[in-house]
């Protein structure tokens, strides 16, 4: 018998194993695809061509777990994405955003001195988060009672209004905090990708300053904010975590689908495989989304109604789609063909505010944007070992295309048609030798996510801190003695963070430490 079984093989998942195995418990982990990693893999879909057909980018893993889990050590190299932005717009003017602020500021003065002067307060702004920022996601969320007294974190630190205007952006949506700073669009554009990403939400909705505030408080190689390509695509994260919790003694088997999570009398016996293999723990951790867990793997268990009830009502509607695959020459944004700072960017086609609130109406009625808003990533514009010479692998994330598990397969073909055209807008030899399109439908069956939502569940104000996942469950608990959840639908929320994952193992060993299990 072991400790602990974790269902998973994703990147929460993997640090909950490592965590607990390094204090001293039994740990094995059931994948039930052939490689590990959950959403942040690395595929090889054709021969040379490596692409990352889940998560793309990285920033938000938290340093405390590089450095305590070793993940350098075990193989995890980062490069800089620098410039982190770059915006082509209709008119022929071109943004870039770099890491140097006085390089940005530069840039920003091309639209308006007033926007330059003013970042330099957004990105001040963004540094309070930013050092508050392990506070916020590697602790359990406050209890309510906790919560209001929150301001007092702050004291001594910053003033009372600069303290109020940062906790306001919990509810704010994100373009009425950008009109507060910046009066050109093209500046805002830029700026609010991050507020939108993974949410059916456009950047007037409230609560969308919050999702931009967790998209900005991370750091690459020690620069704050900054966003890197991992060598070798996202999947050496989890192949650098997999080493790491192997070394530390964690049994982890792919191929291995968990069909079951055993209960007898409210409390966790083990897990039943596809196969039929039964293995018993006295703990069980889900890596999966909270859907996926309540509905499918604790299908016959005795669970109350009110709270089944209160599962289903979460929202997880995936929006967020991928195209990836690879090019035989560098797309042209006007700069040639060579290869220039844009194709080291992030190169976002959002050319004003307007249009990206334009794609989230189309997608409310007609369930995808008829001019999506796309972030163009080619990683083998600085990472040599997903494409061999004279190929470039890129990565396309969309919004918005609503998970319709009837249209989602028949809409593949023309959401790749549209985007394409859309990219020759600004730079007309865009064309793909290869290429994979995964629509949320895709996203669930590929990585097993309830909804093919990429954070498992919405990151709006009902569903954070203490109401993530649901009110009275936001510790990691649930109410089967004995299963813990450690995915992205517990807090702090989405992204390649590790936050939930180390905090379910905190949580974990309290409970151990406590007797509860004896």
């Amino acid at each position: 018998m072991i400790d602990v079984a974790i269902i998973g093989g994703g990147h929460n998942g993997l640090v909950t194993a490592a965590y607990l195995a390094k204090a001293g418990l039994k740990v094995a982990v059931f994948e039930r695809r052939e490689i590990v990693g959950g959403a942040s893999v690395t595929e090889e879909l054709w021969p040379s061509i490596k692409v990352s057909t889940g998560a793309y980018v990285l920033s938000l893993l938290r340093p405390k777990i590089i450095e305590e889990l070793k993940l350098r050590e075990f193989g995890l190299k980062v490069y800089l994405k620098d410039p982190g932005l770059f915006l082509p717009f209709e008119n022929g003017k071109k943004l870039y955003i770099w890491s140097s602020l006085e390089k940005t500021k530069k840039e920003i003065e091309k639209f308006s001195k007033n926007d330059a002067k003013n970042y330099k307060k957004w990105v001040k702004f963004w540094d309070l988060f930013a050092e508050m920022a392990d506070f916020f996601m590697l602790n359990p969320p406050p209890h309510i009672d906790e919560a209001s007294n929150l301001i007092n974190i702050f004291r001594g630190n910053v003033n009372e209004e600069l303290a109020l205007s940062f906790l306001r952006t919990f509810m704010q949506d994100a373009k009425s905090l950008l009109d507060e700073y910046f009066e050109t669009d093209e500046v805002k554009s830029a700026l609010a990708e991050d507020s939108v990403v993974g949410t059916f939400a456009s950047p007037s909705t409230p609560g969308t300053a919050y999702v931009l505030a967790h998209h900005v408080i991370g750091e690459v190689n020690g620069v704050k904010g900054a966003w890197g390509y991992v060598e070798g695509g996202m999947g050496e994260v989890t192949q650098a975590l997999k080493r790491s919790a192997e070394h530390l003694g964690v049994e982890i088997y792919t191929n291995a689908e968990v069909d079951e999570v055993l209960v007898k009398n409210g409390r966790v016996e083990g897990i039943k495989l596809k196969n039929g293999k039964t293995i018993n723990a006295k703990i069980i951790v889900s890596n999966a989304d909270p859907k996926t867990t309540f509905f499918k793997l604790l299908r016959n268990a005795e669970l109350e109604e009110d709270f089944l009830r209160r599962v289903r009502a979460l929202k997880n509607v995936g929006v967020s789609f991928k195209i990836v695959g690879y090019l035989e020459e560098l797309p042209d944004f006007g700069n040639g063909k060579s290869l220039s700072p844009e194709h080291i960017a992030s190169e976002l086609i959002m050319p004003n505010m307007e249009y990206i609130e334009k794609a989230y109406d189309d997608a409310r009625a007609l369930g995808y944007s008829r001019e999506p808003w796309l972030s163009i990533n080619i990683q083998s514009s600085v990472d040599p070992t997903v494409a061999p010479p004279g190929k470039f692998s890129f990565s396309i994330f969309g919004q918005y295309l609503v998970y319709d598990s009837k249209r989602n397969d028949e809409m593949k073909e023309k959401i790749a048609e549209i985007t394409f055209e859309k990219i020759k807008e600004f730079a007309p030899n865009f064309k793909p030798i290869k290429y994979e399109v995964l629509t949320p439908l895709d996203i669930e069956r590929r990585f097993g996510i309830n909804g093919g939502n990429i954070f498992h569940l919405d990151m709006t104000p009902d569903q954070l801190y203490f109401f993530r996942p649901l009110i009275g469950y936001s510790d990691y608990t649930t109410p089967i003695r004995g299963l813990y959840l450690c995915g992205s639908g517990t807090h702090p929320g989405g992204g390649v963070t590790g936050a939930p994952g180390y905090n379910a193992h905190v949580k974990i060993l309290e409970d151990l430490r406590k007797g509860i299990y004896k």
